[in-house]
């Protein structure tokens, strides 16, 4: 199935899916106490894994590599939250006070940059994207409405979700910057 997989087969890729899911939930949601957040490291896991497929054939114990690969994403997981609230903690500590013009304004930047980030998809990873986000439809009901595989649309969420991951960190960063000066 692995050496499918790195061939760039779909098949192979679901198969991966329907046989892992329910193990790589277990484990994060084991760490995390939250189907949202063990629902989102399903997810990541197998988009690394669909990212990483062409080295996936050299794995020979799969179901240690997929529970080292949950773990290293909770683990990442809980560095990110870490962060923030060591963020968070020292901007309170410096008492910064945003006025409210100053909050809308810098929501409104906030949402330009995500509709740019949108902008910069192709038309089937924004409607992809869209359909999920904002009317909350499953991948199969995706493929359903648009007429495609449900792996398709994975591998169309997948990689504009990368975009605009990839978009936002540089743009974002930007923002803060700004902010902090002021």
């Amino acid at each position: 199935m692995l050496k499918l997989l790195a061939q760039g087969s779909e098949y192979a890729f679901t198969e991966l899916f329907s046989r892992y899911r329910t193990k790589v939930y277990s484990v994060a949601f084991r760490f995390l106490r939250s189907q949202a957040a063990a629902e989102e490291v399903v997810q990541d896991v197998f988009l690394k894994c669909w990212l990483k497929r062409e080295s996936l054939s050299d794995v020979k114990n799969l179901d240690a590599y997929l529970k080292v690969v949950t773990r290293n994403l909770v683990l990442n997981r809980f560095r990110k939250l870490a962060n923030e609230a060591a963020a968070h903690e020292e901007l309170g500590r410096r008492d910064i006070m945003v006025n409210d013009t100053d909050h809308r304004v810098q929501e409104h930047q906030y949402q330009e940059i995500v509709r740019a980030a949108l902008e910069q998809l192709s038309p089937q990873q924004r409607e992809v994207y869209r359909l999920a986000k904002e009317e909350g439809l499953s991948h199969e009901d995706i493929a359903n409405r648009m007429q495609i595989s449900a792996v398709t649309v994975k591998s169309h969420m997948a990689r504009a979700l990368q975009s605009i991951r990839r978009y936002l960190n540089g743009s974002i960063s930007i923002l803060l910057l700004m902010s902090l000066i002021k």
